[in-house]
């Protein structure tokens, strides 16, 4: 039976290296002769050895916990995999650097996932979806392996309670995993996340890592949902020129109190699930919980009082809200563009057309619906942050794009 069980998870080597004899010149035994190449296909051997004999326990049982954290716990086994599935795949993947894709990117709670929803409808554009974890930084090989065990399963609501559903074939921001593994230090700190600017390696790199996911769809343009970029908007620029990045934005106050109530929600399910946690920090994605990293643009600590700094307390929240878009007013590149969700909520096909202008995208449907939210805020907020939140709104309404001029809530 050991023997049995053995051979089938090292199938995967076998396979691959006969592969590359013949379709890539022997490339992957030379590769895999090497320190990282052979500890990688070993790896990969025992994962798929997991992925066979796993037991169908929910989308996250013993066994897929597992194999999420030797994929993504491990940057010496993404860095390998990576290598491999550039090696594979390589010459077959078209120069996308000149291609016109969109970031999504922003702070939390702004109506990023139902824009990514929408755009990636549209048809025109390729997405890392759920299909794609656990091996974000092989999407090719994985889905290779991943094919003869495909599994799908219905709608689901996704763990914010917000009503939003999804399943294997939903766009996610998965990419952050790429940017965790090869400059994780240059941005993620302890407590916080920094501004980071990429070298030119990296961006040969995340070059790559896009026409990868691009590879069989040719005619398509990358989109991406991914907050954590805000920290580095001149790279993504530097790396797609013609790339247009959208930072949408809510009223401050209805923002800040949602940000807090998904605080709130992650919390409790971090401290029932400790796997919650650890996914979302695989993923960085620090934005509540009880991993919760703030951003912070000027390197310093906030030296406010104590109820600025208490994330149960809603002045934190309108505060980091506050910090964040006035940087990025400062900082915005010229292919970048703000938009509103009150906006985009209240007049649709209007503020839709003016997205379209910009990517060459189909016209407006009835199709293509946003609905707004408004909680009352019941909390008493110091005085100072309230004016000076409103005064950066509408600042930020101004400028987005498709503004209509018509006062929002909370002005």
């Amino acid at each position: 039976m050991t023997f049995g069980v053995l051979s089938l998870a090292f199938s995967p080597f076998i396979v691959f290296s006969a592969i590359s004899l013949f379709f890539f010149e022997g490339q992957f035994i030379k590769l895999a002769s090497s320190i990282r190449g052979g500890g990688a296909s070993t790896i990969i051997a025992l994962l798929f050895a997991l992925f066979v004999f796993r037991k169908s326990r929910g989308n996250y049982g013993t066994s897929s916990k597992l194999l999420h954290q030797i994929a993504l716990g491990n940057f010496f086994l993404g860095e390998a995999l990576f290598d491999i599935e550039n090696l594979l795949y390589s010459s077959r993947v078209h120069d996308v650097s000149g291609k016109k894709h969109v970031f999504v990117a922003g702070l939390a709670r702004a109506g990023t996932t139902i824009l990514l929803r929408k755009l990636y409808e549209n048809g025109k554009f390729t997405s890392l979806t759920y299909r794609d974890m656990p091996f974000i930084l092989a999407p090719n090989m994985w889905r290779s392996i991943s094919h003869f065990s495909r599994q799908n399963t219905g709608m689901q609501e996704r763990a914010h309670g917000d009503g939003l559903e999804i399943d294997y074939d939903s766009p996610e921001a998965l990419e952050e995993v790429f940017w965790r593994t090869f400059c994780g230090s240059d941005y993620i700190r302890q407590d916080c996340l920094i501004p980071m600017t990429a070298d030119l390696k990296i961006l040969d790199k995340f070059n790559s890592f896009i026409g990868l996911i691009l590879k069989n769809d040719t005619d398509n343009c990358y989109l991406s949902k991914n907050n954590n970029n805000i920290l580095r908007l001149n790279s993504i620029i530097k790396a797609f020129p013609n790339a247009l990045i959208i930072i949408p934005f809510r009223d401050p106050l209805q923002q800040a109190f949602s940000l807090l109530k998904q605080h709130k929600r992650f919390m409790q399910k971090h401290s029932e699930d400790p796997f919650t946690k650890q996914y979302m920090a695989w993923l960085a994605h620090h934005e509540f919980g009880a991993d919760h990293r703030p951003f912070l643009f000027d390197g310093k600590k906030d030296g406010k009082s104590d109820d600025r700094k208490d994330t149960q307390n809603l002045s934190y929240w309108l505060l980091l809200w506050m910090n964040t878009y006035s940087y990025l007013m400062e900082n915005l590149p010229s292919q970048a563009v703000f938009l509103s969700y009150e906006s985009l909520c209240e007049d649709t096909a209007f503020v839709w057309g003016k997205i379209s202008e910009k990517i060459d995208l189909a016209p407006y449907t009835e199709t293509i619906f946003f609905s707004k939210s408004y909680h009352p805020i019941n909390e008493s907020l110091p005085r100072d942050l309230i004016l000076e939140s409103q005064k950066i709104y509408k600042k930020l309404m101004a400028q987005s794009i498709g503004f209509n001029g018509k006062p929002q809530v909370g002005q």
